[in-house]
């Protein structure tokens, strides 16, 4: 039996039709709870209904388009997915009725006054949708009691549940950050019992729902499920990070940021997981739809590449900050790497979408994003260290900075399709022996590398730069330690590439080790006194002999 046939099982297509409706009744008062109010006495931070209400039935409008386009069991995946997030979400929402001044909620309501405010008509309309939700989503559990007519054996289950767990992580901290004294900045953690399950059980159903999802042997279950966490985390993360950055005495915290990117990247993973089947040569004809050629995938992942290096550039050009006050905000030094980093990338991009050039520089693509990511990680820190003090707030550029992740990150699956299909079509034969030459040229800038990310590069009076030891910025060593890592991973696959590619991706390291480099002269005005320490001269060293690593390789591919 074929998916084209569930019309013709009537009790299975009632079922999900059914399935469907009350998870689209749900949705549909979950969006007008907002619009009627679920507090008296308090108003929300920002007019929010448009945003919750978009939110909200975002689910059940996707599930309708694949139903209707013949994708039923997707759909089905995705009600019943969104049905265990429902489940905490309900006992958060029940926390308002029974002590709403311990809610962490602005979007809903932002108390101005000490004074307790009392349950509404909203709050009980919030309720009965999660209610509705909870049900659809369980008469979708199973695909409806339909057996799957494919088979497929899941890949890459590891890796989103990982990424789930990095999610759930984010859930489990502060909504956002504030600086007023009515209103409380608590996660879940900080709650009573109530809303201390409830936050639990949506942090848990992250990776829960993922790790079912990914595990079944059903290729669209699997799609359904990312999609319906994918919506899910946008619904509880969103609000909170709109709230911190429009709201006045409130601010972003890294927690929804987290599960934001968590959420973005996770549509990714159902791609990845055909490049490891075709990479290990067992896609199947009949379950994994033909892939687009590597024309189109080189132009794909060029046009993604520019768009996400606009955004870093976009990033730098506009404000950073916006001041609580409303004054114009000190542009921000460590935003100046954006101009290294983005252009770059917006450069590798461009030559993407030349067929000549496409497939010479597309492995000098990976250390250039991780590169931006550097730049980004430098340029974050600030700006959630104002936006927790209160002093000001996110502005238009960081919000563009941000924007360039998922972006990069979906030209890097373009760019990994691509070269599996090129590997695919073409006999590499074997491989080549290194000459010593560019082997000692590589190994002595993978050492100047480590000790350009272990040692600081610059330092001033009392300030030392951050290293890839965790000393006060925690989140930039982790950056750090991250880049140096997949300089490493980098500089082994050049030595095991094809000599063209592997010029390509040493010429990619030398942009992610110049990022390092440049930290001096570009953010070095925010140290009074700045000077370079040892990781400056190293990185340049490096810089240097990744250079002509890369000439002795590119020499050797002309031959």
């Amino acid at each position: 039996m074929t998916r084209t046939e569930l019309e013709n099982q009537t009790p299975a297509a009632a079922r999900l039709r059914t399935s469907w409706a009350l998870a689209a009744a749900g949705s549909l008062l979950l969006a007008l709870g907002p619009l009627l109010g679920v507090v008296d006495g308090a108003e929300p931070a920002f007019t929010s209904w448009p945003l919750l209400a978009l939110l909200a039935l975002l689910p059940p409008v996707v599930a309708g388009v694949l139903l209707m386009r013949g994708r039923p069991f997707v759909a089905a995946g995705l009600l019943a997915v969104v049905g265990v997030f429902a489940v905490g979400r309900l006992l958060s929402d029940l926390q308002i009725v029974f002590d709403a001044m311990n809610v962490a909620r602005p979007e809903l309501f932002r108390p101005a006054t000490l004074v307790a405010v009392a349950p509404a008509t909203g709050v009980w309309l919030l309720i009965a949708g999660h209610l509705l939700v909870i049900a659809g989503g369980a008469l979708a559990a199973g695909r409806a009691g339909m057996p799957a007519d494919e088979s497929e054996p899941p890949t890459l289950v590891a890796l989103p549940v990982i990424i789930a767990a990095v999610a759930a992580i984010g859930l489990l901290g502060k909504p956002f950050t504030s600086a007023d004294p009515f209103q409380l900045d608590r996660g879940p953690w900080d709650l009573p019992a109530l809303g201390l399950i409830g936050g639990l059980l949506v942090a848990v159903a992250a990776p829960l729902a993922t790790a079912l999802a990914a595990s079944s042997p059903d290729p669209d279950t699997r799609e359904g499920g990312t999609i319906g966490v994918t919506l899910a985390l946008l619904a509880i993360v969103l609000p909170p990070l709109v709230t911190g950055t429009v709201a006045a005495g409130l601010g972003i915290s890294v927690g929804p940021l987290l599960a934001l990117i968590a959420a973005l990247v996770l549509p990714a993973m159902p791609l990845l997981a055909r490049l490891v089947r075709l990479v290990r040569g067992r896609r199947d004809e009949t379950a994994d739809p033909a892939l687009p050629s590597i024309r189109r995938m080189h132009v794909t992942a060029g046009v993604l590449a520019v768009l996400s290096a606009a955004a870093m550039i976009g990033g730098a050009v506009l404000p950073q900050l916006v001041l609580s006050t409303g004054g114009a905000a000190p542009g921000l030094a460590s935003a100046n790497l954006l101009w290294v980093a983005g252009p770059a990338f917006g450069v590798l991009g461009l030559l993407l979408l030349v067929p000549s050039t496409a497939s010479a520089v597309r492995p000098a693509l990976y250390c250039a994003y991780f590169a931006m990511q550097l730049a980004v990680a430098s340029a974050t820190d600030p700006v959630l260290d104002a936006s927790r003090l209160g002093i000001a707030e996110p502005g238009a550029g960081f919000w563009l900075m941000v924007a360039e992740l998922p972006l990069g990150l979906l030209a890097l699956v373009c760019a990994s399709l691509a070269g599996a299909v090129e590997r695919e079509n073409e006999d590499t034969g074997e491989r080549e022996q290194v000459p010593v030459a560019e082997l000692g040229a590589v190994l002595l800038a993978g050492l100047f590398a480590v000790g350009a990310f272990v040692l600081p590069t610059l330092r001033g009076g009392d300030y030392r730069g951050p290293t890839v030891v965790p000393d006060g910025d925690p989140a930039l060593s982790w950056s750090l330690l991250i880049s140096l890592v997949v300089l490493v991973i980098g500089l082994v696959v050049a030595l095991r590439s094809r000599p063209a590619r592997g010029a390509a991706v040493l010429v990619g390291a030398a942009v992610l080790v110049g990022v390092r480099a440049l930290e001096l002269p570009l953010t070095g005005d925010r140290v009074e006194g700045a000077v370079a320490a040892p990781g400056t001269w190293l990185a340049l060293a490096s810089i240097a002999a990744l250079l002509v690593a890369a000439g002795l390789t590119g020499a050797r591919a002309t031959r």
